[in-house]
């Protein structure tokens, strides 16, 4: 770590309110007029809104808490749960948002231990690519760091843990979709929250429709925040086809999250942020 990542660091334990601040600098004050200019990815506006003051969000894959922090002053901080196995970020998400459920664990198909490969690309750990598909090789990547980590199923956990209402589940674990929710049935069955998921074709070999469609079968339909009308709007399997890794950073143009309303739920397309 530079000196300078070393001396933020140090001045999250110093000062955790004054870090947090800077930290979050970027989503001060984001906006449907300048979400897309910032580069923020404009699902973070629109949850916000989506979601009552009395929702209670599970975040699975938290990484450094941007969602988290969007949510901690819309939410009560008791009804967030967020999940990240990284141990460093982890326990910066502790400092940072004490009063929210921290949790350090992974979310997939069994309860056992694990390995989690965070990459590094341009002699950087990149954390936000941490997965547990350890045979996953990002673009660029040089070599990677292995470190065990907890896995639960979320049924399980949520049993144990008298867990009886969940109203969305937001999940981004760099290609592990299939076996978390494959963890998560029996909720989803039983307590039909809202799921999304950042699903990317980088992470897959089979066309990622195909999991788009075993999602779906569980009593779901599938939509897209539309950047230009600002509204959910159904996902085709054409629109998914204009999708290109080259746009990654262009939040205007790239689309990862999924989103997956309820059968029954009347949001659907009219809902705006």
């Amino acid at each position: 770590m530079s000196l300078y990542g070393q001396l933020a660091e140090n001045l999250m334990y110093i000062s955790p309110s004054f870090y947090k601040q800077r930290f979050f600098k970027k989503l001060k004050n984001v906006n449907i007029e300048n979400a897309l200019e910032r580069g923020i990815e404009p699902e973070l506006v629109w949850i916000k809104n989506f979601l009552p003051k009395d929702a209670v969000f599970f975040d699975v894959g938290a990484n450094v808490g941007a969602y988290i922090y969007i949510l901690e002053n819309h939410l009560k901080p008791e009804n967030i749960y967020a999940f990240e196995p990284n141990p460093q970020l982890f326990k910066r998400l502790k400092k940072l948002f004490p009063k929210v459920n921290i949790l350090p664990y992974a979310l997939s198909n069994k309860n056992a231990k694990s390995r989690l490969k965070i990459p590094i690309i341009k002699g950087r750990k990149v954390m936000a690519r941490g997965t547990l598909k350890i045979r996953l090789k990002e673009k660029g990547e040089e070599k990677a760091i292995l470190q065990t980590v907890i896995v639960k199923r979320l049924d399980d956990w949520a049993e144990q843990n008298v867990i009886d209402r969940i109203d969305f589940i937001k999940i981004d674990v760099e290609g592990n979709e299939t076996y978390t929710v494959d963890g998560m049935i029996d909720i989803i069955l039983r307590m039909k929250p809202v799921l999304m998921i950042e699903i990317e074709q980088r992470h897959h070999t089979r066309p990622i429709w195909d999991y788009i469609c075993y999602f779906e079968r569980y009593g779901y339909d599938v939509y897209y925040l539309d950047r230009k009308k600002h509204i959910l709007m159904p996902l085709t399997q054409n629109i998914l086809k204009q999708q290109s890794e080259a746009n990654e950073k262009d939040k205007q143009k790239y689309i990862n999250n999924i989103i997956f309303l309820p059968k029954s739920n009347e949001c659907s397309s009219k809902t705006k942020f």
